[in-house]
């Protein structure tokens, strides 16, 4: 089956699902936001692999975009969120995001019907954690913490800790990310520095 296909099973069985969940959609990107908390699913095809992905995203409002500038959440992309995830249909592996078209219409209508299946399970698991500010997301700045991801990550961590009000949180957060900065990353290390001396700085300041 081809994209026309399956984007007509998209819009019949999944995306009313989504709207029910009080998400708006624009083509393929779809957008539930309730400030400064937006959520974004986006449906990415390619077409000349014969599949198709449905991927997740989480962003706040008040980190802005990568350069610091006012992000407006209606025209937010998955790649633009500071946290990222996909549906995994789960057929081959545990981390692939592909849903095949199929060759044939019962095939493609059986991917778009499993996707729906998947939907509240994977996307409660995503969004669940990360939709009220400041709690969700104090809560699990805490928890980057306990159990640090990339220095990028912990980062953001700390501007979020910064933001919600916890400044020794993001200075221990900053803390935590050095001592695994790569050698070049000059910038990432100049950034966890200053929230170190002073927590202050983890607050973005938007332009």
């Amino acid at each position: 089956m081809d994209r026309q296909t399956t984007t007509a099973l998209l819009r019949e069985q999944f995306y009313p699902v989504l709207k029910a969940q009080g998400f708006t959609r624009s083509a393929d990107v779809l957008r539930r936001v309730a400030e400064p908390v937006a959520h974004v699913v986006e449906v990415v095809h390619q077409p000349r692999r014969g599949v198709f992905r449905v991927d997740l995203g989480v962003h706040l409002t008040l980190l802005g975009d990568m350069s610091h500038h006012v992000i407006d959440p209606a025209k937010l992309r998955e790649a633009d969120c500071a946290w990222r995830s996909s549906i995994i249909p789960g057929f081959r592996n545990d981390h692939d995001p592909d849903f095949v078209y199929g060759s044939t219409a019962e095939e493609a209508s059986e991917a778009v019907s499993f996707l729906v299946s998947e939907w509240d399970r994977q996307s409660d698991a995503f969004f669940g954690r990360l939709t009220v500010w400041p709690g969700d997301f104090h809560e699990a700045a805490r928890a980057a913490r306990a159990d640090p991801p990339h220095p990028a990550h912990l980062l953001t961590w700390a501007r979020v800790a910064a933001l919600a009000g916890d400044l020794e949180l993001a200075r221990k957060c900053a803390e935590i990310a050095l001592p695994s900065v790569p050698i070049r990353a000059t910038s990432l290390r100049g950034d966890l520095e200053s929230i170190v001396h002073d927590p202050q700085t983890a607050v973005p300041q938007l332009r």
